[in-house]
């Protein structure tokens, strides 16, 4: 996705002397005698639209809901799809075809190696099959009930750079000469289906109660390099595994040249900021309640946004994605901690505009919250929804808001960033700062403590910086929107 990245916040910087983006000012890496910064290499659209996950969810964003993915699609030119962790996916038929009287499918399901089939489904079936679901063994359906699906051959192709999908089950003898050798599908990962004829006309409707099987593979997908795991190699992809981990999907998203923003590893990601990444991944993976805290499971087209997949991935673990004051990435995950630098406090702010409360019109006082439910088959279900009752009791009417986590497989952890979500929606106070220059030391810091009397409430608290500010170095401002941050009841989330 060359043409989202660039460097167009350069060109900004030669234009004008202020620079949009959170923490522009600071530049810290030079390429072919251009200083930048990683934020910069990343593009500031994708890292102003990513700061915060969790909110970017509430506007519904337009990657690929989890139920489209199960259904085959005849699509001329169709793009690609990718998936992290463990997803039910079909696809685009590469093949389509009826041959000696017998259905010849071939369904290209995913873009690169996939780690492990683990379930078939026809239709809205899961089925067993005779053996296991390896990668391009040979297997017939076990019929679910009666004798449907009897005739069905299937194998699947986890999708090497060696493998050559024409086999047993698709070939050139099955297909009438059709698909030869020469149609390996070498690095997509395909479903070859072939539905044989029923001998016995009248039984055909038992064989194919839907007619023709629609079928969709439960897959761990793209394998992905994990820093943490001395047993994998950065320079040997064969040792890399699916991980649920959202922190370890954004650095292969970041850094993935084939369907990720293809960004050089060493530049966005130095070994001092691994290595605060990897703080943030082993809190996702920390145990809470017998799950993970925040596991991350989805996919994505290839022509989706930057900002769209980033914040899927973010909404999965209340991520928060800002450029800090020496030009790195930040990223803080949804766990409350203290922050640790001085207060900002009135010597250092210049100027400030505050809201307390929101307008009626404006004020959310439930989450809709929906996730995807792999009993249910991989598709959208709701949970309970998120009230907050003294607000509705107060209103005396419910002012709903969706919030899609389709990236996320829990019902439990969907509530947990829902309960999260809605201390966001309706901050007591929230406003700007306009500070000195001092203020670059907050920037890439997600909590920041203040000490501002002249707003009652602020005497003594901590807020939460958001998702846009402007650094003006000739002007010698920082300015910083903010939400007060309610720190009881967002230390009790974690």
């Amino acid at each position: 996705m060359a043409e989202t990245v660039g460097l167009l916040i350069l060109s900004t910087i030669g234009a004008t002397t202020s620079v949009t983006g959170i923490g522009s000012a600071v530049v810290t890496i030079e390429v072919a005698g251009l200083t930048i910064s990683a934020a910069s290499v990343v593009g500031a659209a994708a890292i102003t639209a990513a700061s915060i996950g969790l909110q970017y969810a509430l506007n519904n964003p337009n990657v690929p809901k989890p139920e489209n993915g199960a259904v085959p699609l005849k699509q001329g030119v169709r793009p690609r799809q990718r998936g992290y962790w463990i997803n039910r996916l079909s696809g685009p038929y590469l093949l389509f075809i009826a041959a000696g009287g017998d259905s010849q499918d071939v369904i290209a399901f995913h873009s690169g190696r996939i780690e492990e089939a683990l379930q078939l489904y026809l239709h809205d079936h899961a089925v067993a099959v005779s053996g296991t679901l390896g990668d391009g063994n040979y297997n017939t359906v076990v019929p679910p009930f009666g004798i449907a699906f009897q005739n069905v051959q299937v194998q699947i192709f986890y999708g090497t750079d060696t493998q050559n999908v024409c086999s047993t089950v698709i070939n050139a003898s099955t297909t009438s000469g059709t698909w030869t050798t020469a149609f390996a599908a070498q690095g997509i990962a395909c479903i070859c289906l072939g539905c044989g004829s029923a001998a016995d006309p009248s039984q055909f409707t038992k064989i194919y109660p839907q007619g023709l099987p629609l079928p969709s593979i439960v897959a761990k997908c793209a394998p992905i390099w994990d820093p943490r795991d001395v047993t994998q190699a950065l320079a040997s992809p064969l040792t890399w595994k699916a991980t649920p981990n959202g922190v370890v999907q954004l650095i292969d998203y970041l850094t993935e040249a084939d369907g990720g923003m293809g960004e050089d590893r060493d530049i966005i990601l130095p070994s001092a900021t691994l290595a605060e990444w990897m703080i943030e991944a082993d809190l996702c993976d920390a145990d809470v309640g017998g799950r993970p805290r925040y596991a991350s499971a989805g996919f994505y087209d290839f022509d989706n946004s930057p900002e769209n997949v980033i914040n899927k991935i973010l909404a999965t673990c209340d991520g928060w994605l800002a450029e800090a004051g020496d030009g790195s990435l930040a990223l803080t995950v949804g766990v409350y901690r203290e922050p640790i630098d001085p207060p900002l406090t009135a010597k250092h702010i210049k100027g400030y505009s505050f809201r307390k409360g929101q307008p009626d019109e404006e004020a959310v006082n439930q989450l809709d919250v929906t996730f995807t439910d792999p009993a249910s088959g991989y598709v959208t279900a709701p949970i309970d929804a998120i009230r907050d009752e003294a607000a509705i009791s107060a209103s005396g009417i419910a002012r709903p808001k969706p919030l899609d986590l389709s990236w996320v497989q829990s019902a439990d952890q969907a509530e947990a960033l829902g309960e999260r979500a809605m201390l966001r929606v309706n901050p007591k106070i929230s406003g700007t700062f306009v500070t000195t220059l001092y203020g670059l030391r907050y920037l890439g810091k997600r909590w920041i403590k203040v000490q501002f009397p002249r707003i009652r409430g602020m005497e003594d608290c901590v807020v939460e910086i958001q998702d846009k500010g402007e650094t003006d170095l000739l002007g010698g401002k920082v300015t910083l929107n903010w939400n007060l941050v309610d720190v009881a009841a967002l230390t009790a989330l974690n």
